[in-house]
């Protein structure tokens, strides 16, 4: 078969990853998978199977080159099926369906209102959480919808050199025995990195040499930065703090923290807390989304409500101090993941929509 991934994106986020691999796992399964990027595409720098092509398209809708472009190539390369992510790739990709009959389905990575949804033949939504906002609000038919996890490469986590963590532990500066809290993410309002902020004098003052790496993109300039970095000096903590942007080698860093904090105000999936168990680091996050999917309270990791410090502190402290409970959660976390979020049983699910909708296409 012979399939059209439509990504819109531009910056590294979860559904970028997970578009990559399933590009890859396709094509290794015997697929021909074509990736539509804009330019600029973080996409368009990776690496990836022989059977995976690119190229580039603005993805305009008005004017209508990009479109009438996009279906001539789709028709000409005899394109099976397209498969979207996020807003801009799902809209282009209802229209490519309006204007070549070529069957699209749909992945839901986030949840908002939005008009195209019903006008998919399938619409896979990243978590149940996801799945319940898409019937509610958006009206998406049972039948054209189901559940199937979006996912990263874990085995990458699980085959670490030693000159990879000694790399990513002199990047943060913190010694072997230097205990590490870490946060993973775009640094901005919807992340909750301002309750995990207000909740580091109260962290910090019961644990004297803890640090705090925040791992992702930063823009210093813009207020929501500014606050965070004022919350530090008003405590004297910014020497206590790493603020690292981006680094492709997430897994060493993650492999180095004693707990990943993830307080999300809004998190449809949660693929940070995903690659953090799989590093065997335990979870602290936020009890909303689909993150209760993943983090299982007392199993897993630790869930506590949005936007409670208290708490957040609560349970940071309480992983910090029972290493035996922090252990277990780690192992029993790992395990998890390992077992519910192999990309190859996930794509396999993918695979069967597939199959379904391109036969129920053939015999309308």
């Amino acid at each position: 078969m012979h399939i059209l991934q439509v990504v819109s994106g531009r910056d590294l986020n979860g559904a970028m990853v997970y578009s990559r691999l399933l590009a890859n796992t396709l094509a290794r399964r015997g697929h021909k998978v074509s990736l539509l990027c804009r330019p600029g595409s973080w996409l368009l720098e990776q690496e990836y199977e022989a059977e995976v092509s690119l190229f580039e398209s603005e993805m305009k809708r008005i004017p209508t080159r990009d479109l009438r472009q996009a279906a001539r190539w789709a028709r000409s390369n005899q394109v099976d099926l397209i498969h979207t992510h996020m807003t801009r790739g799902h809209s282009f990709g209802v229209l490519l369906r309006m204007m070549t009959g070529i069957p699209v389905v749909a992945t839901a990575h986030c949840r908002s209102f939005q008009l195209h949804w019903k006008f998919n033949d399938f619409v896979i939504a990243n978590s149940a959480s996801t799945e319940a906002f898409q019937r509610r609000v958006n009206r998406v038919s049972a039948a054209k919808m189901k559940t199937i996890y979006c996912c990263s490469d874990l085995e990458r986590f699980s085959n670490l050199s030693l000159p990879q963590i000694r790399i990513a532990r002199r990047v943060m500066g913190v010694q072997a025995n230097e205990p590490l809290l870490g946060i993973v993410g775009d640094v901005c309002a919807r992340k909750g990195h301002d309750c995990l902020f207000e909740a580091l004098p109260e962290i910090m003052s019961q644990v004297p040499d803890l640090k705090l790496a925040v791992l992702g993109r930063f823009r210093r300039r813009i207020p929501f930065t500014m606050e965070l970095r004022q919350l530090l000096l008003k405590h004297n903590l910014q020497d206590r703090v790493e603020w690292l942007g981006i680094h492709n080698n997430v897994e060493a860093f993650m492999s180095l923290f004693d707990v990943t904090v993830v307080p999300s105000i809004e998190e449809p999936l949660g693929l940070v807390a995903i690659e953090s168990l799989a590093a065997g680091t335990p979870v602290v996050a936020t009890n909303t989304g689909g993150l209760p999917e993943i983090v299982k309270h007392e199993k897993t990791g630790l869930l506590f409500p949005v936007g409670d410090r208290e708490a957040l502190a609560a349970a940071v402290l309480r992983c910090i101090r029972d290493k035996e409970l922090s252990r277990r959660l780690g192992d029993t976390g790992k395990q998890y993941v390992l077992d519910r979020f192999s990309p190859d049983s996930l794509v396999s699910e993918i695979e069967s929509i597939y199959d379904q909708v391109s036969c129920q296409r053939a015999a309308a």
